[in-house]
């Protein structure tokens, strides 16, 4: 297998690196200004790869080469259908990222020199006390995270924006509760109004190349390489449940070492979602909340969880693959329909309202999981174990 591991190698490195690059460009372009609370507020993009993705592509390698050997190996047409899977997925990666290079635009978007220049409207209006129809950018970002480290969740921030023309107002709407983007206390159609200026104001921004950080002009290259990311791992927990016998067959040895890496990256990568859905809630405090049901990307990581567990549940028999099987639906189910709650859990510890010893926590974490990698429990074979007479 070893041309297997040289090309899973070099892709996952070339993957790594650009996680860190993209992190690294934003803290370098920012480092004057409050890039912890900028990396924090969209932590799904710039703390969860260069973290847990890379962790996650630690975990997912060997499972990477086994599926790269069986296709060139042991399928039929599996050198052609793995080169047409190839396509397809870096085809996808292309289509879904320019799907997500759109409205609402992040703050990280805009370069620090018009975020410093940025007065609000009208202009001076906080510094000359008068009232803003739209808070300066970064007075209303660093407020956000100071609130976001002292309540647990924003959500209450986050009133929706959407109210039916044909019927009367929801009680929620004339409640005067703070606005962010206003920088007082306001009912919910004219702090509505003020998230719709700041949104707009942050896409003016961002629209001109003049304003436009060089974060962003990366992010041109390496969306397509987050999201190609997350595409290779959805295929392995798919390929993990439909070759399952085949791994029994051809790599028996190193299943156990497939599995535990399988259980570790499963773990880094539950934080993708739940750090996306933190900055969703986020976004709906500064932007508004202009839709209904807030359907992320992030959410492929339900079924994928799901594939994952019906292969681990495939050693229990079928009535404890089943019950398995239902579990895992209802707990998907619930996490859908408690959204909201679990989004406020979010933005307290893994989001904007996260602080330095959380981080550490975290980073911690991430290092366990690499030990839990390379120094596995007595009798279990490691990531680099030998393979079986008939695994090659």
């Amino acid at each position: 297998m070893t041309g297997a591991r040289v090309f899973v190698a070099v892709l996952f490195l070339i993957l790594g690196a650009s996680f860190v690059a993209s992190t690294g460009f934003l803290v370098r372009e920012f480092q004057d200004l409050d890039w912890g609370g900028m990396v924090a507020a969209h932590s799904h993009l710039f703390f969860f790869f260069p973290v847990f993705g890379i962790l996650a592509l630690a975990a997912f390698y060997l499972p990477a080469v086994i599926f790269t050997d069986l296709y060139w190996r042991h399928v039929p047409y599996g050198k052609l259908r793995f080169a047409l899977g190839a396509i397809v997925v870096t085809g996808l990666s292309l289509i879904l990222a320019k799907l997500l290079d759109t409205e609402p635009r992040a703050l990280w978007e805009i370069s620090p020199s018009a975020l410093v220049a940025d007065r609000g409207e009208p202009q001076g209006c906080a510094a000359s006390g008068g009232a803003c129809r739209r808070a300066a950018i970064l007075p209303a970002l660093a407020e956000l995270r100071r609130e976001g480290q002292s309540r647990l969740g924003l959500s209450k921030f986050a009133r929706s924006c959407l109210v039916d023309r044909m019927l009367e107002a929801p009680e929620e709407m004339e409640k005067e509760r703070y606005c962010f983007p206003a920088s007082t206390k306001l009912k919910g159609a004219a702090c509505c109004e003020a998230q719709r200026l700041f949104r707009n104001e942050i896409t003016r921004l961002q629209s001109d190349p003049a304003t436009r950080s060089l974060s962003a002009n990366y992010d041109r290259i390496f969306l397509p390489i987050k999201v190609f990311f997350i595409l290779i791992v959805v295929v392995i927990a798919a390929l993990l449940a439909k070759w399952r016998d085949r791994l029994d067959q051809h790599y028996r040895a190193l299943v156990p070492t497939i599995e535990r890496g399988v259980i570790i990256g499963a773990f880094a990568m539950l934080f993708w979602p739940i750090m996306d859905y933190g900055y969703q809630q986020t976004a709906n405090v500064l932007f508004g909340r202009f839709h209904g049901a807030q359907l992320r990307y992030s959410l492929v990581i339900v079924p994928w969880a799901l594939l994952l567990l019906f292969y681990f549940l495939r050693r229990l028999g079928k009535q404890g693959e089943l019950i398995g099987q239902i579990a895992g639906v209802v707990t998907a189910a619930v996490a859908v329909l408690r959204y909201e709650d679990l989004n406020d859990w979010a933005v307290r510890i893994l989001g904007i309202g996260t602080n330095m010893w959380i981080v550490g926590v975290l980073v911690a974490l991430a290092v366990m999981g690499f030990i839990g990698l390379v120094r596995p429990f007595r009798g279990v074979p490691g990531p680099l174990g030998p393979v079986s007479a008939s695994g090659g």
